[in-house]
Formats: C-alpha cells, sequence, structure tokens
C-alpha cells in the first residue's frame, strides 16, 4: 500500500513540478536553455494556425533534466527516510509522470492520434491549444487542475 501511495503522490507531485517550471521558465527568458527550446523551439514550430502535424517533431527533451532539479532532493530525502517500497513508489510515479506528460503532449499535435475518440482528451487538447494562442495561460500538459489553482486555466 505504501508503495500505490507514494506512486501517487508522486505523480502528482512530478505535474506540479512540470507546470511550475513550464510557467516560470518556459516562456520567461530565465533558464535561457529551457526558453529557447520552448519559446523559440516548441512554440515557433507548433503556433496557429499549424497546431497539428502528421509526424510530430520532436524538440524539448534536451531540456527535461532541469526537472530534475526540485526532484532530486525529495528523492534523496525519501532515500534516506522511507523504506524501498516508498522509494520504488517514488521512482515509478515520477518516471510514469514524465512518460505520460510527454507522450500525451506529443499526441496534442498529432492530427491522427488514437486518442481523438475521446472527448477528455479533446478537451485537454482544447486547453493546450488554448496555451499556443496564449502563452500566460495553461501550463498543465495532463492536470489542469493545476492551473485551476493557479488561476491560469483559460478556454481559447
Amino acid at each position: 500500500m505504501e508503495f500505490l501511495i507514494s506512486l501517487i503522490l508522486t505523480y502528482y507531485f512530478v505535474a506540479i513540478v512540470q507546470t511550475v517550471f513550464h510557467r516560470l521558465f518556459g516562456h520567461k527568458n530565465r533558464i535561457s536553455d529551457i526558453f529557447d527550446t520552448h519559446a523559440k523551439g516548441h512554440h515557433r514550430i507548433y503556433r496557429s494556425p499549424k497546431l497539428l502535424t502528421d509526424t510530430y517533431i520532436d524538440d524539448e527533451y534536451s531540456v527535461m533534466w532541469y526537472y530534475s532539479i526540485p526532484v532530486l532532493p525529495v528523492f534523496i530525502f525519501i532515500f534516506l527516510k522511507f523504506s524501498l517500497f516508498v522509494t520504488f513508489g517514488f521512482i515509478s510515479g515520477m518516471v510514469i509522470s514524465i512518460w505520460w506528460h510527454i507522450y500525451m503532449h506529443k499526441h496534442y499535435h498529432l492530427k491522427n492520434s488514437y486518442w481523438n475518440r475521446f472527448d477528455w482528451f479533446i478537451e485537454k487538447r482544447e486547453l493546450h491549444f488554448a496555451h499556443h494562442l496564449n502563452v500566460k495561460t495553461n501550463y498543465a500538459i495532463v492536470e489542469y487542475w493545476i492551473d485551476d489553482l493557479m488561476g491560469t486555466k483559460k478556454w481559447s
């Protein structure tokens, strides 16, 4: 049970880190690598009206390691203070969260995504595209309730 609780809490912790980092660094030149890759790269490639493509253009893996900055101290703390079940739950939750966010982000931009058949996916895609139209909104990739908490969730 502690493995599962750790996994779930970590998934959401990493989702919050992604959303906050996107807000703080994705569109403000505070860490130039993230800003250049995201604002000048991803948003240059996927700008209105070309938000959908046949093949996703991978452009942001080079800055993913920055997200480990707030996650690493938490991992070290958990590793030193908790059981191996909690530690493995943390690792699993982190991997699942990162993978799911990258995977869904890719599919938001694919014309023929498998997920197009689901209303929940269409809604999340619309929120993501609203971000592309107004970069001061919708920083989350999957968990838009975080934008609700930050007051940044907006429909186009």
